[in-house]
């Protein structure tokens, strides 16, 4: 990469940081006075249900009540959304996850409209639809990073979980983006499992083989998509009493793993609510959902939370109103009240980075998130 390249992608990472300051700082001050904050800096865009893959542990697939491509938002509703949230809200990154949102045949259009606006798009994807036409697409439509769903280095543990012939298709996928569109940051998630845990490090080498820019750990849980599948379908992949200490270790060994990597990683106090998590079976820090977040379901239902039903519709009202709506802030207040046994890579990671002495005691783990984010990063 060339200086003035690296400056300029430099200086693109720095108006990200500066054009966060004071939503961040309105965020926390309203989650600390429990009032409706003025900004919205993060969506998560649900765009659909469907999905390729019927993975061991997610319930997506088997929910009775899915909607259908019918039931789903037009791109119509999306081009709204996006452009009022950007003009009236600030909000600068968007998250986009389903399902597999790769089976929207309008998601290049999606991504795009977010990206004109000036918006960093992120996506979330298993990776298996990422041929080279997707892979120039995601390119051309200005995306900024795309996280790909990779549990192990080891191809039998990785497709007892994802399915037969996922291995391979995955790496390919990734590999892929490398190659065809160089301008993306690429990372991957690793789920955490009671079968693929000795694994952890071992990931950590293949991501850094791969040329990714950023891994992420996240456990296993019970709540999000998980809630949909029944657990006797997926409980050898859950973590008993007995098993925590030897855990303990590993996710020790991981850290030390990941501060040696130049990746961006998982982040130490995220590594070291995971054994807690399990053992209190409710989350213990102070939550952001509602205040630095919220999520647009497939059919337009509006929450603070990916986990919490909702009335509200953005095919009823625009973003701006039903963020700044009373009866909204009442679902925020929930929020404080929740006991969902909880501790995931977006309102977890995020609020444990929204503490103060969070963002002052990790501001290199902090940058380099943000460059990911931004799609900055690439060296």
């Amino acid at each position: 990469m060339s200086k003035a390249v690296k400056n300029k992608r430099n200086l693109a990472a720095l108006s990200l940081v500066a054009a966060n300051i004071r939503r961040g700082a309105n965020v926390i001050i309203s989650r600390y006075l429990q009032r409706p904050p003025r900004y919205l800096p993060v969506i998560l865009l649900f765009v659909t249900e469907r999905c390729n893959l019927h993975c061991r542990m997610c319930g997506v697939c088997d929910r009775p009540t899915a909607p259908s491509v019918d039931d789903e938002l037009t791109f119509s509703h999306y081009k709204a959304l996006i452009e009022t949230a950007s003009a009236r809200l600030g909000t600068t990154l968007i998250s986009i996850g389903g399902g597999e949102p790769l089976l929207r045949r309008d998601i290049f259009d999606i991504i795009q409209c977010a990206a004109d606006v000036g918006m960093a798009v992120h996506i979330c994807t298993n990776g298996l639809l990422i041929n080279r036409e997707r892979a120039v697409k995601l390119r051309d439509s200005g995306i900024a990073a795309v996280s790909i769903s990779l549990d192990s280095p080891d191809a039998a543990a990785h497709e007892y979980l994802r399915g037969s012939g996922t291995f391979q298709a995955t790496i390919d996928a990734i590999q892929l983006l490398g190659d065809v569109a160089p301008e993306i940051q690429v990372g991957i998630n690793c789920l955490i499992t009671r079968l693929n845990f000795h694994n952890m490090e071992a990931m950590v080498g293949l991501a850094e083989h791969l040329g990714v820019q950023q891994i992420k750990f996240a456990p296993i849980h019970m709540n999000l998509l998980h809630r949909h599948k029944a657990e006797e379908e997926f409980k050898e992949l859950l973590f008993s009493e007995s098993d925590l200490p030897e855990l303990r270790e590993e996710i020790t060994r991981l850290k030390k793993r990941c501060r040696n990597s130049p990746l961006s990683t998982t982040s130490p106090a995220f590594f070291d609510g995971i054994v807690p998590f399990y053992q209190m079976g409710r989350r213990s820090f102070t939550c952001h959902a509602g205040y630095a977040v919220c999520a647009v379901g497939p059919t337009g239902q509006v929450a603070p939370c990916c986990d919490m039903d909702s009335s509200f519709s953005i095919k009823d009202s625009p973003i701006d109103v039903l963020w700044r709506d009373p009866a909204f802030h009442e679902l925020r207040r929930k929020v404080d009240q929740c006991t969902a046994r909880c501790w995931d890579t977006t309102n977890t990671e995020l609020s444990l980075t929204l503490r103060p002495w969070s963002l002052l005691s990790h501001i290199a783990a902090t940058w380099r998130d943000l460059r990911f984010y931004s799609g900055t990063g690439r060296k």
